[in-house]
């Protein structure tokens, strides 16, 4: 259960991150930016990613074990 519950709060502050990336990824490409672009381009995919990862591979696991999968919220 401890498990889950930081899967679940690590996914969501890597979602947010992700969605903050992008945020920067679509300023600076906006101004013309490429280098701080591609930073963030990179830092948004590997956070959801690593967000998704983290997430699908824990509900794989509680699946495996027949566990159910618990909600957060």
């Amino acid at each position: 259960m401890k498990l889950n519950l930081f899967v679940a709060w690590a996914g969501y502050t890597l979602g947010l991150l992700a969605v903050a990336s992008l945020a920067l990824f679509l300023l600076a490409a906006g101004y013309g930016q490429t280098g701080p672009a591609i930073v963030a381009g990179i830092g948004t995919v590997v956070a959801a990613g690593l967000a998704m990862a983290m997430i699908g591979g824990t509900i794989r696991h509680d699946h495996k074990v027949h566990q159910v999968t618990p909600k957060l919220f």
